[in-house]
């Protein structure tokens, strides 16, 4: 689709907001301060913004029940964690068009904001959004988003992370038929979906998302993916650009985390302590 663009941001959904930014920044993740949304959404958020400028990582809470929020607290009703991805647009009323022709949309674009507190008073960060079904991309809940006001977003003070994360780069997830997560995100990314021997690819311009059945994941990752239910589809893992595995590893075991080393040189952070997410650092090539 022609109003698609990169992958913009993962969504984390926490059950406790306060526990999940604590073991983020045990972590070496900078998280800029809370947001809020308003009344009506009932979630606050904080958030990760990278170097690239082009990647970050959402941390969301419910803060009160709401008929806006009904899908994010099933989904912490089944398992906190990685649920969303939202993709850049540069018109999302226009993509929001373009998805209800394709019969992948939820009605018409949503505008809205939530505020931020800067030196020189509040601002309020704008974005409006396209969304899609709920049962539109088996594997995660997605939407499109446009930013309006993106230096709120990439702030000064909050782009460069102590453990050296550079750029969000890849998406795991898995799935129990690979074959039925082709069709329909094709619909979404076309050519971009290649299906391999045993995973289904989505290159976005930003980040991969890659799909492998339970048991591959498994075995590359071991526990660290947490209790994953293989029968079913979903996000499991976010793997970050470093430069430096010594010095972000010195930063993760300064917090308290000893990682285990995984089969492609990351380091690997278990998904017990970044809220049932699991974690991957990856040295960029020549680094």
């Amino acid at each position: 689709m022609g109003k698609v663009g990169h992958l913009d941001h993962a969504v984390i959904l926490a059950a406790d907001l306060d526990a999940a930014e604590q073991q983020f920044a045990r972590l070496g993740f900078r998280t800029t301060p809370r947001g809020y949304h308003s009344a009506h959404m009932g979630t606050a958020n904080a958030t990760i913004v990278l170097p690239d400028r082009r990647t970050y990582v959402e941390l969301l809470g419910v803060l009160a029940p709401t008929p806006a929020n009904a899908a994010q607290r099933a989904r912490l009703a089944r398992r906190p964690g990685l649920h969303g991805l939202a993709f850049a647009t540069d018109d999302a009323r226009s993509a929001a068009a373009e998805l209800e022709a394709a019969g992948l949309g939820e009605g018409g674009a949503v505008d809205f904001a939530r505020a931020v507190e800067l030196a020189d008073g509040p601002r309020d960060a704008r974005f409006t959004v396209a969304r899609l079904r709920e049962d539109a991309l088996p594997g995660a809940w997605c939407f499109l988003c446009q930013h309006h006001t993106r230096d709120l977003v990439w702030r000064p003070g909050y782009v460069d992370q102590p453990n050296g994360a550079r750029a969000l780069v890849e998406v795991l997830g898995w799935a129990s038929d690979l074959d039925a997560l082709v069709g329909p995100w094709r619909r979404l990314f076309g050519e971009r979906v290649e299906r391999r021997a045993k995973a289904v690819e989505i290159r976005t311009g930003s980040a991969t998302i890659t799909f492998w059945p339970v048991e591959e994941l498994r075995g590359r990752l071991g526990d660290a993916i947490g209790a994953l239910d293989p029968e079913e589809a979903g996000l499991a893992a976010l793997v970050f650009a470093i430069d430096d595995p010594a010095a972000t590893r010195a930063v993760l075991e300064a917090g308290g985390t000893a990682p285990c080393a995984g089969d492609d040189g990351s380091l690997v952070v278990p998904a017990a302590s970044a809220a049932g997410v699991a974690i991957l650092f990856r040295p960029r090539a020549g680094a």
